[in-house]
C-alpha cells in the first residue's frame, strides 16, 4: 500500500504480476525481490541489489540460526524471477542472504555484470569463481560514473541485535577456501548505495541492514529511501534519525519478511511484516516529513 499525508491506501496485486503500479512518472521502476533484494530498471539498464530468492530454511525449531547450513542456490527460482542480465550488482554486505546468489548470476550471465562490494566481499566472491576484474572494491566515499547514472557508495553498519552483536562478523585480507556454509559468508563491512539517474531520480539503498552512519548520509536528499527494517531495538532512534538525515519523498521498507517461506509456496504473504510500513509512516509524521510510504508486494513492479 501507499501511505501518504492523506493516508491513502492502494491494494497490491498477485505475486509476480507483470503490470506495474504507478507511484510516479520518472521512468524508473523498482521491484522488491523479497528479504533485502531489489531490482531497479531505467532507460533499458538494470541494477540488482542483494539478490536472495533461494530463501534457505536456515532456522531451527526455536528460531535460531543453523550456523552450519550448507550454501545452496535455488537456481530454478533465480532463473524464473531474474530473467534479464543486470549490468550492476550491489552487495550491501557479505552475509548469505545478501551475497549467496551473486556468483551464480555472474556465471549465468557470462561474467558480464560488475559487482560492487568491500575487499572482504571481493575475496568471498573470488573464492566462488567471480572474475576479479568484474569486482569494484569500495569502502564508502566513492562516487562512480556509469555514464547515464551514478552510484555513490556510503559507509554503513550492520544491525545490532540482543547482545549488540550480529551473525558471522569478520573481515578478510585474502581469498578463503570456497565457502561451504552460511557461516563462511562473513559480514565483511556494510555499504549503502545512492543511485542517481541523470538529473531525474535518485534512490538511496540503506536496505541491507537496520543501521547506518548518520554523518555519511546527512543531506543526501534522495527521492526514495529504501530502508532496512529488520531488528533495530538496540539502535538508538533508528528510523527517526534516518528520516531526519535524508528527508526523502518516498519511503520503502526492506528486509522485513520471514526470509524462509519460499517464493513458490502458496503460503507466502504478498507483503512483508505490516509493522515496518506503519513504523515508517508514524515516524515520518513524528519528524514532520511529508513523505509517501510504499509498502511493496513481493515481485511487484512499481513505477517511481
Amino acid at each position: 500500500m501507499l501511505i501518504g499525508t492523506a493516508a491513502a491506501a492502494i491494494a497490491g496485486s498477485a505475486l509476480g504480476s507483470a503490470r506495474a503500479m504507478a507511484v510516479g512518472n520518472s521512468g524508473v521502476s523498482l521491484r522488491w525481490l523479497g528479504v533485502a533484494g531489489w531490482e531497479l530498471v531505467f532507460d533499458g539498464r538494470r541494477i540488482v541489489v542483494d539478490p536472495y530468492l533461494s530463501r534457505l530454511p536456515v532456522l531451527d525449531a526455536n528460531g535460531g540460526i543453523i550456523t552450519d547450513y550448507r550454501l545452496d542456490v535455488r537456481t530454478e527460482l533465480v532463473d524464473r524471477y531474474l530473467e534479464r542480465r543486470p549490468e550492476l550488482l550491489l552487495a550491501t554486505h557479505g552475509h548469505y542472504d545478501h551475497l549467496l546468489e551473486i556468483p551464480y548470476l555472474m556465471r549465468r550471465f557470462g561474467g558480464e555484470p560488475r559487482v560492487i562490494g568491500t575487499e572482504t566481499h571481493a575475496h568471498l566472491l573470488a573464492a566462488q569463481g567471480v572474475p576479479t576484474d568484474r569486482i569494484i572494491i569500495a569502502q564508502g566515499g566513492e562516487h562512480l560514473d556509469f555514464h547515464g547514472f551514478t552510484v555513490q557508495v556510503v559507509r554503513s553498519l550492520h544491525s545490532q541485535f540482543g547482545s549488540y552483536g550480529y551473525f558471522a562478523p569478520g573481515t578478510l585480507t585474502a581469498a578463503p577456501p570456497r565457502p561451504e556454509t552460511i557461516s563462511d559468508l562473513l559480514e565483511g563491512g556494510t555499504l549503502g548505495y545512492l543511485v542517481t539517474i541523470a538529473d531525474r531520480y535518485s534512490v538511496l539503498f540503506l536496505s541491507g541492514t537496520a543501521n547506518f552512519v548518520e554523518r555519511e548520509v546527512e543531506g543526501l536528499r534522495p527521492d526514495a529511501l529504501v530502508l532496512g527494517m529488520s531488528g533495530h531495538a538496540n539502535v538508538f532512534d533508528y528510523t527517526a534519525r534516518a528520516l531526519r538525515a535524508t528527508r526523502p519523498k518516498l519511503l520503502v521498507p526492506s528486509h522485513h519478511d520471514d526470509m524462509v517461506t519460499q517464493l513458490d509456496d502458496p503460503a507466502l504473504p504478498e507483503k512483508g511484516f505490516p509493522a515496518a510500513a506503519r513504523e515508517l509512516a508514524d515516524t515520518a509524521k513524528r519528524v514532520g516529513l511529508a513523505a509517501t510510504v510504499l509498502d511493496p508486494a513481493v515481485l511487484r513492479w512499481y513505477d517511481l
